[in-house]
């Protein structure tokens, strides 16, 4: 029997709580689709997009815009840096490579080679005589400040949000609109078997619907038993 706060029942909190597992498999199932959507969409159109450089220093990027929330941390950076000798008075000043400068080396397979060190190689483009010293150097800074130092000249003041948009934005409207309509067709799937509830041990059927189930029955069968009297 229906009542109005049929959700207190033991009844209503079955119900509830078989609902409530079957949104946190929609949910994990869309959560692993939209993922595996995003890391495609990064590989294939994200990363695509980047230069050379940017796709080098994403990590690092990545690790300063984490780390920068924390005061006062420091961590390890590999920068390129191009060292260039003034003709006027000879000292030598080091700049950080841009993309226009350098071309990265590629193997048979058209990705970057990596130096003995594990970095990845590069070399000057033509009529770069003026950069004495083309190489990979390192040190610990603040983690606020390469991130400030990264996003200023490599990535054209955007965040990693800002550049990963593509991805997390098409992963996010594929979870939503999933989960959307995984839920529509449990409430749809589960309003038509609710028409056939069992109810008082019997279950509510048209007489349409009983005589497709029973074509085949030829009769009701009732067991009886009988009780011999104690002489």
């Amino acid at each position: 029997m229906k009542t109005a706060l049929g959700f207190l029942t033991e009844e209503g909190r079955t119900k509830r709580k078989n609902t409530i597992r079957r949104i946190c498999v929609y949910a994990t199932l869309m959560f692993l689709v939209a993922g595996a959507c995003g890391y495609l969409i990064h590989r294939y159109w994200v990363s695509p997009s980047l230069t050379p450089l940017q796709r080098v220093y994403f990590k690092q990027y990545a690790k300063a815009t984490f780390r920068s929330y924390i005061k006062n941390s420091r961590s390890r950076y590999t920068t390129l840096n191009e060292t260039v000798r003034d003709p006027s008075n000879g000292k030598e000043y080091v700049f950080p490579a841009s993309d226009e400068h350098i071309n990265p080396v590629l193997d048979e397979a058209g990705r970057i080679k990596f130096d003995e060190a594990h970095n990845p190689k590069f070399q000057l483009k033509p009529n770069m005589e003026e950069v004495k010293r083309l190489g990979w150097d390192e040190a610990i800074v603040n983690d606020l400040y390469a991130y400030g130092w990264f996003k200023r000249m490599f990535y054209d003041g955007k965040s990693i949000l800002d550049t990963w948009r593509p991805a997390w934005l098409a992963s996010l409207l594929l979870f939503i609109s999933g989960m959307v309509f995984l839920i529509a067709l449990d409430v749809f799937a589960n309003r038509r078997y609710l028409k056939g509830e069992p109810i008082r041990g019997t279950k509510k059927l048209t007489p349409r619907e009983y005589a497709r189930k029973h074509r085949k029955d030829t009769g009701i069968a009732v067991t009886t038993y009988r009780q011999e009297s104690e002489t």
